[in-house]
């Protein structure tokens, strides 16, 4: 043999072994069983293709080839992935409902509409798929064509949830295997939405009887699939002992081996592997947010069903990846109504409008700031006071209500559909009168869960945004002593002016009736006296475009950190991007220079 031939031969052998190795790259000969697993969470609505910052894509965007996710692109992944490798199941950690326009006109019909098409193996529910109520969650259960499963909720009291095809766990078969999936969901339900008479139980303690029975059923691969965050998703890795794999959503964590593909930051390797008392090796993931991108990973196990290998990265959905030609045909043959709210414009931006919850939820944002100087402003010119230039001169909104930013990509235009995507919920304003004393209990609940904050944990949607308030925080300080100083906005005088809050003074102030309710864990404003303005949050927000555009809130020290805040203890996690009251004005405006390039 000469030696061309030679090196030819082993070329070959070299791009056959290759070949398979790119197959299928983790399978081990000493190794029983791999399986494949692609997932979703907190998808949110994004039916379409959105901007690099989950919003909506602009149609020049599109054209350019500068849009991502979508899905008709997850469908054209997860498919491509099915037709690669017959091991491979389609997961989905809940909260689909919410986020777009999309939603507010079809409700549950448009999510069971693209979910049927994405066929997922099994998803779990999400607390935003209460948002409507039982009711609003009933018909979605019954037209899905796939398992819904949640495993901690006591339906003893909501007979007419409990009559649905809604499952605690499924059962997979993947090439003969066995593979268990128990769905689970954060009991913070209960204050984040309307679930009625559902009565919540513990994640762990639940999931661990799941395991047990189905273990007694044969089956040795177990999966949690559920919504209640990346802090309590390595909770349940540590804690329950026969669990595998965890797979989860409703903190949009980003995790990533290596370089980030795109402008989010890792928040923590994917997978997060975590140790059990035990010595056993637990893998948790979750796939950011908002169909940008769909996580991605191989899992090989012995023949105890322990894992044995495990390797892989979220796929970034950008605009390389082809769309489904069903789920276009979809989107298409259901957009009327939606292009009707995009293409209303109500007024203009010069500025990026920042609703991103990664800010909101930490620290002031000037949607937030928008949002409340907007509801000060229409009262203000609704009302006349002879004392005053207002009699409520302090308005408060949750950072979880904000669900989306406006950019300046459609020339500074700002549509019905923006507005709607940022404020879907359909809140009412009203006003209660608060007590200085009560005021102070809000602020203090509005941080109680700010040292549970790290980049992987929940970014808690009682964070307060506001108007005619400046706080100083420390949140070194024990719980419900983290407030430093207040200094509230005057109602009846010449001039605004601030002067420090009083406890025993009665203040008018502007919430939104969720609040009034309890919402977000605000019992403090139960029982208020209220009334209601009778327009809702968003009706407010659009007038202020009418009325003010264009508008360019900038971020104004409302919120502060005690000078050289040491959040050493909120930082421990790859990603953390906590910082002192001394950068924030500048870290704004770098941000808001990047974004609008």
């Amino acid at each position: 043999m000469s030696i061309v031939s030679f090196v030819n031969c082993c070329v070959i052998v070299l791009l056959i072994i290759a070949n398979k190795a790119f197959a299928n790259p983790i399978l081990r000969k000493d190794e029983e069983f791999t399986i494949r697993i692609v997932h979703t969470n907190d998808m949110h609505a994004r039916f379409e293709e959105t901007s690099q910052l989950s919003t909506a894509c602009t149609p020049a965007d599109s054209k350019a080839g500068k849009c991502y996710g979508g899905f008709a692109r997850i469908a054209t992944l997860v498919r491509q992935a099915k037709s690669d490798s017959p091991s491979t199941i389609f997961l989905n950690a809940g909260d689909t409902y919410q986020g777009t326009a999309w939603y507010n006109v079809y409700k549950w019909k448009a999510v069971s509409w693209f979910m049927n098409l994405l066929a997922p193996d099994a998803i779990s529910l999400g607390n935003h798929e209460f948002d409507d109520g039982v009711e609003g969650l009933i018909p979605f259960i019954q037209n899905a064509t796939y398992p819904i499963l949640t495993t901690n909720l006591d339906l003893s009291e909501q007979p007419n949830l409990a009559a649905t095809n809604l499952k605690n766990s499924t059962i997979l078969i993947v090439n003969g295997k066995k593979i268990g999936v128990i769905g689970y969901l954060t009991p913070d339900t209960k204050i984040l939405s309307s679930t009625e008479k559902v009565i919540f139980k513990d994640e762990v303690e639940c999931i661990r009887k799941e395991v047990k029975k189905l273990k007694e059923q044969g089956v040795d691969i177990l999966i949690a699939l559920g919504h209640s965050g990346f802090e309590t998703d390595k909770k349940i890795a540590r804690e329950v002992e026969d669990i595998d794999l965890v797979i989860g959503g409703h903190t949009n964590t980003f995790l990533y081996r290596g370089k980030s593909p795109d402008v989010e930051v890792p928040e923590g390797f994917y997978p997060t592997e975590v140790m059990q008392k035990s010595g056993r090796k637990v893998y948790v993931v979750q796939a950011y947010a908002y169909t940008k991108y769909l996580g991605n990973f191989f899992a090989s196990f012995d023949i105890k069903g322990e894992v044995t290998h495990i390797e892989g990265n979220p796929i970034l959905v950008d605009a390389n990846v082809k769309q489904a030609e069903d789920v276009v045909r979809m989107i298409n043959d259901k957009r009327e109504l939606i292009d009707q709210l995009q293409q209303q414009v109500i007024g203009k931006t010069r500025v990026l409008l920042d609703g991103d919850s990664k800010n909101c939820r930490r620290q002031e944002c000037n949607m937030g700031n928008l949002i409340c100087d907007a509801i000060i402003d229409y009262y203000a010119g609704e009302h006349i006071n002879k004392e005053g230039w207002t009699d409520t001169a302090i308005a408060v909104q949750n950072s979880g209500s904000i669900r989306s930013s406006i950019t300046r990509a459609r020339n500074d235009q700002v549509t019905r559909g923006d507005i709607i995507s940022v404020l879907p919920f359909g809140n009412v304003v009203v006003k209660a009168s608060m007590t200085g004393e009560q005021i102070l209990s809000m602020l203090e609940w509005s941080v109680h869960n700010i040292d549970n904050i790290t980049s992987t944990g929940n970014l808690f949607g009682a964070y307060l945004q506001y108007s005619g308030l400046q706080v100083v925080y420390d949140v070194n300080r024990p719980r419900n002593s983290r407030v430093v100083s207040v200094h509230v906005q005057c109602a009846a005088c010449r001039i605004p002016t601030y002067s420090e809050l009083q406890k025993n003074t009665t203040y008018n102030v502007f919430i939104n009736d969720f609040l009034a309710k309890g919402g977000d864990g605000f019992h403090m404003l139960e029982g208020l006296q209220t009334t209601s303005l009778g327009i809702t949050t968003e009706q407010v927000l659009e007038q202020y475009f009418q009325k003010h555009s264009p508008v360019y809130p900038g971020v104004e020290w409302r919120i502060t950190y005690k000078s050289g805040e040491n959040f050493e203890s909120l930082s421990s996690n790859l990603g953390t991007t906590h910082r002192s009251v001394e950068l924030t004005t500048l870290l704004t405006i770098t941000t808001w220079l990047s974004l609008t390039q």
